[in-house]
């Protein structure tokens, strides 16, 4: 996302990791603007071409660099989210399953 788009308020499917479908944790936006969870990244990634999961463009340079400087978390998308969205940040920090929309379909069968 340009800076500018950043800016504009974020629904919470802007925010969903295309792997998991989860909120991202600790997202990493690729040079070709693909966002994962960091660790949707780590082991979504072909580790011998280092590609983008979606679009297959090579982004070995930027990940090795930005890996040695610690600095693959896309920090201000991260900050954003975790201020958006905390409640769904602590639950997926936390492990638990997401909780249903209300009017949501879950059944308990019982005969």
């Amino acid at each position: 996302l340009a800076l500018p788009e950043r800016r504009r308020a974020l629904s919470l499917e802007d925010c969903r990791c295309p792997v998991c479908l989860e909120i991202f944790l600790e997202p990493v936006t690729l040079p070709c603007t693909h966002t994962f969870c960091k660790v949707c990244f780590l082991e979504s990634v072909d580790k011998a071409t280092l590609c983008c999961p979606l679009c297959r463009r090579r982004v070995s340079t930027w990940a090795r660099l930005n890996s040695r400087k610690n600095s693959l978390v896309d920090q201000t998308l991260w900050d954003q989210i975790q201020t958006c969205f905390p409640l769904q940040c602590q639950r997926r920090l936390t492990g638990q399953e997401e909780e249903e929309e209300p009017g949501g379909t879950e059944h308990t069968d019982i005969e």
